[in-house]
C-alpha cells in the first residue's frame, strides 16, 4: 500500500468505527429509557417490584373498605338531640349502653335490661326482663324478634315501645333512611290561655322506611315533642291497631355523662298501659 492509499485508508476507518460505536451507544439508551428498571434491578427483581406494588395497593383498598363513618348530621333536628343526649353519638363513636330499669305492667313488675349497641345503620337491641327465659331482639334489618323467632302479640309490643319510643332512636333512625319532617313549633296544650308560661313544643314527625310487612314497626311513624327549653324529648305519640299510644316522658337524669329517660309512662285512652323506672345506666366504647 502506497503512503497515499495510508493517508486515505486510516482515517476512512477511524470515522467508520466511531460511527458504529454512536450507533450501538444510542440503541443500549434507547432499550434503558423503555425499561429503566433493567438498568439498576438484578434477576427477577421486576416480578417482586410488580407483586409488592399490587400487595400495597389491595392493603390501601383494604383500609379504605372499613366501616364506614356514621353522618348524624342528616337531619338538624336529630342532630341537635344527639348533642344534647352526651358524647355517645359523637362522630366516629361505636358504642354499647346498658339499661337496667323497672317494667309495671298493670299489677305485675319486672327487671328488665335493656343494651343498645350501635352499628353503622343505626343500631341492635337486646331487651331481658326477669322471669323470662329468652330474649327480645330488634335491629333496623331484621325487625323485632322473639328467641329468634317473629315477634308477635304483647312481646313485639314491648319492643317497639322500649326500641322506638326512645330518644336513640330519634337520633339513629335518619341513618337506615327515615324521613323528618317538623310538623309544628312552638305548641302549647290545647287548654293553655294567654298567661300560660309552660313549655313549648316542636313537634317532630319521623316516618320508617322499612316497607316489609313482618319487619316494620306496626307503627310506621311518630311524633315527638321536643321541649324548646330544655332540647329533650317530653312526648311521643304513635298509633297500634287504631289506638292512639303516648309515652309520656316526664323526668331525665344524667348518668356515666349522658342524659337518659328516667321515668315513661305509656297511655292509650286516658288508661296507663305500662311504666319505666330507669334504674342504673353504663356506657361503653366498643
Amino acid at each position: 500500500m502506497s503512503k497515499k492509499q495510508e493517508r486515505v485508508f486510516w482515517p476512512s476507518l477511524a470515522l467508520i468505527a466511531l460511527a458504529v460505536g454512536t450507533v450501538a451507544l444510542v440503541k443500549a439508551r434507547t432499550r434503558t429509557i423503555s425499561n429503566p428498571a433493567v438498568t439498576s434491578a438484578k434477576p427477577g427483581a421486576k416480578s417482586e417490584a410488580t407483586a409488592s406494588s399490587i400487595q400495597a395497593a389491595q392493603t390501601k383498598g383494604a383500609k379504605t373498605n372499613d366501616a364506614r363513618p356514621r353522618n348524624l348530621s342528616l337531619q338538624p333536628e336529630a342532630f341537635n338531640m344527639g348533642r344534647r343526649l352526651g358524647g355517645r353519638f359523637a362522630p366516629g363513636k361505636r358504642g354499647k349502653s346498658v339499661l337496667i330499669g323497672t317494667l309495671t305492667i298493670g299489677s305485675e313488675r319486672r327487671i328488665v335490661q335493656t343494651t343498645r349497641t350501635q352499628t353503622d345503620d343505626g343500631e341492635e337491641v337486646e331487651i331481658k326482663t326477669s322471669g323470662s327465659p329468652g330474649s327480645l331482639t330488634w335491629d333496623s334489618g331484621q325487625g323485632a324478634l322473639s328467641s329468634s323467632s317473629r315477634a308477635t302479640g304483647s312481646d313485639r309490643d314491648l319492643i317497639e315501645r322500649l326500641v322506638l319510643d326512645s330518644p336513640d332512636q330519634f337520633v339513629l333512625a335518619q341513618l337506615r333512611g327515615a324521613s323528618y319532617y317538623t310538623v309544628a313549633r312552638n305548641v302549647r296544650p290545647a287548654e293553655a290561655d294567654d298567661n300560660y308560661a309552660g313549655p313549648l313544643w316542636n313537634i317532630v314527625r319521623v316516618d320508617d322506611p322499612q316497607r316489609d310487612d313482618e319487619k316494620k314497626p306496626q307503627s310506621t311513624w311518630r311524633l315527638y315533642y321536643v321541649n324548646t327549653r330544655t332540647g329533650l324529648i317530653d312526648r311521643v305519640v304513635s298509633q297500634l291497631r287504631g289506638e292512639t299510644i303516648e309515652a309520656e316522658i316526664s323526668g331525665w337524669t344524667t348518668l356515666s355523662g349522658e342524659n337518659m329517660p328516667s321515668q315513661i309512662t305509656w297511655t292509650s285512652r286516658g288508661q296507663t298501659l305500662m311504666t319505666y323506672g330507669l334504674a342504673n345506666f353504663s356506657y361503653a366504647e366498643k
